[in-house]
């Protein structure tokens, strides 16, 4: 069944209704990606050109998600401490706790504040995530494939900071997380799974499947109908990887 508006606002008991306009300034922003200051595909592009417009429209409240990499923060990031007393507890709490989270500016136009999470770090819990991730979102990931078992760690990390972050506001902000392809996509997942009030985005690029659509030269909007027997019209490795 698609899954409408109707049925995705009712799977999600309990939680405060927001007004169809809230105020700016008590709203935050985090946007999730795997290329927060990680120049590793097309939607570093995206990121960096944006960061500004989106910077001037929300100010203070405007924050990226992304992993630390020692290149990445040697490179394009200036560590500071965190601006806000609920930001400094969150990261000191998941320090504490065993992970290892940085906070910085990222050296682009706008310099936009940066929250970065070693995923390295964290990959003692990689066997228990990967088993609650299967309990609770029935989402099962390969063990040897490290693009996949990275965005675990990182999904379980975004969730935990957004959870940690709403515990430790005084103020309860409106929090909205936009998440930035699948590497990121495991958040959104375990935010709706653990039932956070986090307003919730999903943005797709240029996925795998479109890329062997369109080197196949694939007649694609005649045939949307068709879409599910995707396997002979994009060959055996995307249907592999389930794209």
């Amino acid at each position: 069944m698609p899954l409408s508006r109707t049925l995705s606002m009712s799977s999600l008991p309990g939680l405060e209704d927001w007004e169809d306009e809230f105020d700016l300034e008590n709203t935050v922003l985090f946007e999730v990606a795997w290329e927060v200051a990680n120049k590793v595909g097309g939607i570093y592009t995206v990121l960096q050109t944006k960061a500004k417009v989106t910077g001037d429209e929300w100010g203070d409240n405007y924050y990226l998600v992304g992993p630390y990499t020692e290149q990445g923060v040697r490179t394009q990031v200036e560590l500071l401490e965190p601006p806000t007393p609920a930001l400094k507890r969150t990261l000191d709490s998941m320090n504490s706790k065993g992970c290892k989270v940085y906070f910085g500016r990222w050296l682009i136009e706008g310099g936009p504040l940066v929250v970065l999470l070693d995923v390295g770090a964290s990959a003692w819990a990689l066997e228990r995530w990967k088993g609650e991730l299967w309990d609770t979102c029935n989402i099962g990931v390969p063990w040897y494939d490290r693009e996949a078992n990275d965005a675990v760690l990182f999904g379980f990390l975004t969730t935990w900071f957004l959870g940690e972050f709403l515990a430790q506001s005084e103020d309860k902000p409106h929090v909205v997380a936009h998440f930035h392809e699948w590497l990121a996509g495991i958040g959104l997942c375990l935010s709706r799974a653990r039932r956070l009030p986090v307003a919730t985005i999903f943005t797709t690029h240029a996925t795998l499947l479109g890329r062997y659509l369109c080197a196949g030269a694939v007649d694609f909007y005649n045939n949307l109908d068709n879409v599910s027997g995707v396997r002979d019209m994009v060959g055996d490795r995307a249907h592999n990887r389930k794209i």
